[in-house]
């Protein structure tokens, strides 16, 4: 287990500073252009790389001794990869909503919602604030999915909502991973004090800038936005 750590541990860092710095090309560059488009495909591959190998890291973590931190890298996975995909494949149905609120859908957006809750009583339980402090993404990613399920929605842009709201999120994640497990072992950022906030910081200006982006485009400013493809 621990060759099998060593050999993916440096490419999962290679990726997630690579994913870091294509994030930012479809984030400041203009929407529906030709760099916007190919930063968002730059940056998707690296994401479902980075959500694999983290998946295959926090079992290795759970198998050792450090199972705490397993389990919040696997939370971590979980809903980085599931706004990632929901990001991805919106564009795929932006015409028919039915399309996209599948059974697959469904049942990822209720996994959510169980491991955010399970993580949020992990951490009133253990004492661990970041625990509960990350638990309600699960929550409120899911639950976002399943309102989609429940009531097909009427706005024809509905399509670029979930999809702000995926790239965002899955871009939150990175980030946070990186002050997480990056930033602990090249600074010692710990999660407490100062290392606590910069651990929280993506989490808090991500959700403020998915609430604005939400309001803006809801305006009827995005009418001529085109879709990445």
């Amino acid at each position: 287990m621990e060759l099998i750590r060593d050999l993916l541990a440096p490419i999962h860092v290679a990726a997630g500073f690579f994913a870091l710095v294509s994030f930012w090309i479809p984030a400041l560059t203009r929407k529906g252009g030709p760099w916007h488009r190919r930063g968002g495909r730059w940056y998707t591959a690296a994401m479902a790389f980075i959500t694999v190998s983290s998946v295959v890291l926090a079992l290795l973590l759970l198998a050792g001794e450090r199972w705490q931190s397993g389990v919040f890298l696997l939370f971590l996975g979980l809903v980085t990869g599931t706004s990632l995909w929901n990001g991805w494949r919106v564009l795929r149905a932006k015409r028919d909503p039915a399309a996209y609120a599948t059974r697959l859908h469904t049942g990822i957006a209720l996994l959510n919602v169980l491991c955010g809750a399970a993580l949020i009583a992990f951490g009133i339980a253990l004492g661990r604030p970041l625990f509960y402090a990350f638990g309600p993404v699960g929550l409120l990613i899911g639950g976002g999915m399943l309102t989609v399920w429940l009531r097909r929605p009427e706005d024809p842009k509905y399509w670029l909502y979930q999809h702000l709201t995926g790239m965002i999120g899955s871009g939150i994640g990175a980030h946070v991973a990186f002050f997480a497990f990056g930033g602990r072992q090249l600074f010692g950022w710990g999660p407490s004090g100062f290392g606590l906030v910069l651990w929280i910081a993506p989490l808090v200006i991500g959700t403020i800038a998915i609430t604005a982006l939400n309001v803006y485009y809801g305006r009827g400013t995005a009418g001529t936005m085109r879709a990445p493809t």
